[in-house]
């Protein structure tokens, strides 16, 4: 077995958080740079509920040897109820195919004047055609994407802060124009359960390559570091920048264009390659949990045209949309998986098991 390195642990517990969604610069204006000065204290909360959550079911894991979502939310033998949280994720993960296909129509009609319904149809024509020809290998060929996505997010924010003019950094303790995101703390929990309902499948197997806890400690303690810089680099031209992007689908590309057309049309070409790779992963995981389900008498060829045609349709409601109110009612759901986490983490403590390990 393969010893899991403090470095691995940071850089998956980071790449746990950066989806395509996160660096197109749309979550985190939403749920953050709306607040202004309240957001950077939303984002320190994060932060740390990432820390503390990612550090609990990694606790539990190599507590109980179980790696699956549902084991991890649910501590008794419940079918019932763990069927239902892992009906939840399916439809988190949908959600996140929904919202990769209108990002990338968005895309399309900023960069070429496509009309995003129709960039929608073709994100979602080339999806259906890879995943039809089974092409999931492809996957790996796309690692390098978000690690590049960051590091030109990074580029992009300093080189903002740099050379255009700032506005002031006001503190709106609430929201306006969005009643799912009320007030500056309630969008950050929910920003919190939605995001861990990802990492948990994400970080979760690191566990069977760990001799030690303090590995796990030093691990994320190293990944909060570089998450925060990321964080920052992205949430603080939302907040100073907030009236050249506030009203734009991709914030971050709008921003990047304002620098320079090359830098915006390099990161146009990676977020791109991004919400594709986002999509089509989701799409995978959905149809792999299905069959798991349902003993692999799922007929892929069926359900895979059903599920793009039901996400192309959900896709119609519009990128920024999707993440102003979609995503916060997955983040309510997602309370539920945090409480889970928290009962599950406390009664493994009060019964002494794996308490050696």
């Amino acid at each position: 077995m393969k010893k899991i390195s403090v470095l691995e642990i940071a850089t998956v517990f980071t790449g746990s958080f950066l989806g395509a969604g996160f660096l197109s610069g749309q979550e985190l204006l939403q749920f953050f740079g709306v607040f202004g000065g309240y957001g950077l204290a939303g984002m320190v909360l994060a932060i740390a509920a990432f820390c503390l959550f990612s550090l609990l079911v990694m606790d539990i894991a190599k507590r109980t040897g179980k790696t699956e979502f549902d084991r991890i939310i649910v501590p008794w033998e419940l079918p019932w109820l763990r069927g239902i949280v892992s009906g939840v994720f399916l439809f988190f993960l949908f959600d996140v195919m929904v919202a990769m296909i209108a990002g990338a129509g968005a895309l399309l009609e900023q960069v070429f004047g496509l009309p995003a319904i129709a960039g929608n149809a073709a994100i979602t024509l080339l999806v259906l055609a890879v995943a039809l020809t089974g092409a999931a290998g492809m996957l790996a060929s796309f690692n390098i994407v978000v690690p590049l996505l960051v590091v030109a997010a990074i580029v992009i924010g300093a080189g903002a802060c740099l050379r255009l003019p700032m506005g002031p950094i006001e503190a709106r303790p609430f929201a306006s124009g969005n009643p799912l995101l009320g007030n500056w703390f309630f969008s950050a929990l929910s920003f919190i359960s939605y995001n861990m309902m990802a990492a948990v499948s994400i970080l979760v197997p690191l566990t069977e390559g760990m001799e030690e806890k303090r590995t796990i400690h030093k691990g994320l303690a190293a990944g909060a570091v570089l998450l925060t810089l990321i964080f920052v680099c992205i949430l603080l031209p939302m907040i100073l920048f907030h009236a050249l992007v506030g009203a734009a689908e991709l914030p971050m590309l709008s921003l990047a264009y304002s620098l320079t057309p090359v830098l915006g049309l390099i990161y146009a070409v990676l977020l791109f390659a991004g919400m594709f790779t986002a999509a089509l992963s989701s799409l995978f995981a959905i149809t792999t949990r299905v069959q798991q389900r349902t003993g692999g008498a799922l007929i892929s060829r069926r359900f895979i045209p059903l599920l793009c045609a039901l996400a192309f349709v959900g896709s119609i409601f519009g990128f920024k949309n999707v993440v102003s109110f979609v995503y916060p009612i997955c983040g309510y759901i997602g309370f539920f998986a945090l409480a889970g986490i928290l009962l599950h983490f406390f009664l493994l403590r009060r019964s002494g098991v794996g308490a050696g390990n």
